[in-house]
């Protein structure tokens, strides 16, 4: 079984079990500031794949995946609550390239501190 998740708010799912078939969100390509969000407490694939866009096929729009429990919540043997759990399966998330990809910090940033600053790169 295929799951094609092209919604743009979910209700809080308890389980998504994904046995042999796919996950899979879809950008919508002609509005990057389309923002879905998809809420679970487990998300679980075996044999499978999820995919939130590909190398050759990039996630262009927004999307928030938040797993929900809480220490004590039902579980996934081996992987515990609150999880995206892979199995003998593969999970792809691509997005529109963007550079830079990292920046160093501009200051120390001490133990307690609530800010830091960054060094912003001439290239943004």
């Amino acid at each position: 079984m295929n799951l094609l998740v092209d919604i743009d708010t979910s209700p809080e799912l308890n389980a998504i079990i994904i046995d042999g078939g796919s996950l899979i969100f879809p950008s919508v390509d002609d509005d990057p500031d389309h923002h879905r969000t998809f809420d679970a407490h487990i998300i679980y694939c075996q044999n499978g794949y999820v995919e939130v866009g590909t190398e050759e096929d990039p996630y262009k729009s927004k999307l928030t995946i938040t797993m929900h429990g809480k220490k004590y919540d039902p579980y996934v043997p081996t992987y515990g609550n609150k999880v995206i759990g892979i199995r003998w399966a593969s999970i792809d998330i691509h997005g529109v390239p963007r550079t830079p990809t990292w920046t160093s910090l501009e200051t120390t940033a001490f133990a307690g501190e609530t800010t830091i600053t960054l060094i912003e790169p001439v290239d943004w």
